[in-house]
């Protein structure tokens, strides 16, 4: 009968890069988002990377940020404000 030593001594010399050079990417994919649960609030990562990217589209084009805002800055200004159901008249109650 071997001990739970010698059984953990055959795991010490595994090549990993091996290993995963070898996955698909589904499988790949897969350790990734296993990883990604046993660990979900790595307090170490920037919020924007905690979570695993879910998109599988490539992007459309470039993003030009400048632009991007003054077109919402135009479409805001353009854009017909509602009026109050009940006006504002500033006195408190």
């Amino acid at each position: 009968m071997t001990s739970y030593r010698e059984e953990l001594e055959k795991y010490r010399d595994i090549d990993e890069d091996k290993i995963l050079q070898e996955l698909s990417p589904e499988e790949l994919a897969q350790l990734d988002m296993e990883l990604m649960e046993m660990d979900p609030e790595n307090v170490l990562l920037p919020a924007g990377l905690r979570q695993r990217d879910q998109t599988q589209k490539s992007p459309t084009g470039p993003l030009d940020r400048e632009a991007l805002l003054q077109h919402l800055e135009k479409q805001a200004l353009e854009a017909e404000e509602r009026q109050d159901l009940v006006p504002f008249t500033g006195e408190k109650k």
